[in-house]
């Protein structure tokens, strides 16, 4: 392609990344786009792999070309670039997840690639192009992630927590875990007495406090209401009752000088082993359920578990 021609113009400033490569990926030529969105400056090319250009995430160190790499058979690129040469086809646009990382910078790149096959000088190759979409993809994982959340306290809401419990006690699962349900004990007379911003006020400082005492591998959902469940993994009832102490402890006395209603909870408390997970999920809320009601009928601002009582 002349370099001063029309076609060849076009072709670099386009505002769609552009690649010229065969069916091994060997690059002809790439456009500027391409290169600005991985935010180097355009080079020359012709003659190196693809995923040496943009530095391919699951390049295997030494490989000399894609076709040679041992990702090569999961690679999207590849496989649209053959599809278009061996096909004699266009390609529709497939959207494709693009790892990858240099000397200094890594990241993850959503592309949605598609290409037709063009012959210059007696020789085919695929013109693929590619429309950067990153930032769309983390929109939606964001608003993804938001529908499974709970959104005054950023806890899992009750759908995702009933999921995360199904499969905890599905039978391919052998984890032990300490399930404990906990309510408020006098969120009613808070919320009429000072008023229901107070009331959501007591709610996120205790997801920030809860969140600072439970440890990454467990979970907290909000089950409704003032209900909450956490799920300590690994945890026996003993563990998970002195995080919940700390967490009550540090709720009660953050609020002492600015409600003289005691803010306290209550909590039941049930633990499944590795070996006796085969409980229904709706069995397990039930059992902890009426464990919580046995602590709140015997004073609140307590635990009940089958170890006995625990008073926070």
């Amino acid at each position: 392609m002349e370099r001063d021609s029309f076609y060849y113009k076009v072709f670099r400033q386009s505002m769609v990344g552009l690649v010229i490569a065969d069916k091994d990926l060997t690059v002809f030529d790439v456009n500027r786009r391409m290169f600005e969105y991985f935010q180097v400056y355009p080079r020359e090319v012709a003659g190196e792999s693809f995923g040496s250009v943009f530095w391919c995430g699951r390049k295997a160190p030494g490989s000399m070309g894609c076709r040679e790499c041992k990702a090569a058979e999961k690679c999207s690129v590849l496989k649209t670039a053959r599809n278009i040469l061996l096909d004699d086809l266009p390609c529709v646009y497939a959207v494709t997840r693009y790892p990858w990382h240099s000397k200094n910078r890594r990241g993850v790149k959503w592309f949605q690639i598609g290409g037709a096959k063009a012959t210059f000088m007696d020789t085919s190759y695929a013109v693929l192009s590619f429309v950067d979409i990153t930032m769309q993809k983390r929109q939606e994982e964001l608003l993804r992630r938001k529908l499974h959340l709970d959104q005054p306290t950023g806890f899992m809401n009750k759908q995702s927590l009933l999921a995360g419990i199904e499969k905890l006690v599905s039978p391919n699962v052998t984890k032990c875990f300490t399930l404990c349900m906990i309510d408020f004990d006098n969120f009613k007379e808070i919320n009429d007495s000072c008023g229901h911003l107070v009331g959501d006020k007591v709610l996120q400082t205790f997801a920030g406090i809860a969140r600072k005492h439970i440890r990454k591998c467990d979970q907290v959902g909000r089950f409704g209401g003032e209900e909450f469940v956490f799920i300590f993994m690994d945890a026996d009832p003993r563990q998970s009752l002195r995080i919940l102490q700390r967490i009550h402890n540090e709720l009660n006395e953050y609020f002492k000088e600015h409600i003289q209603i005691p803010v306290t909870f209550s909590a039941g408390v049930a633990y499944v082993d590795a070996v006796g997970s085969l409980l229904e999920c709706a069995d397990l809320l039930l059992d902890v359920d009426r464990l919580l009601y046995q602590a709140k009928s015997k004073g609140k601002s307590r635990a009940v578990s089958a170890l006995g009582e625990f008073a926070f």
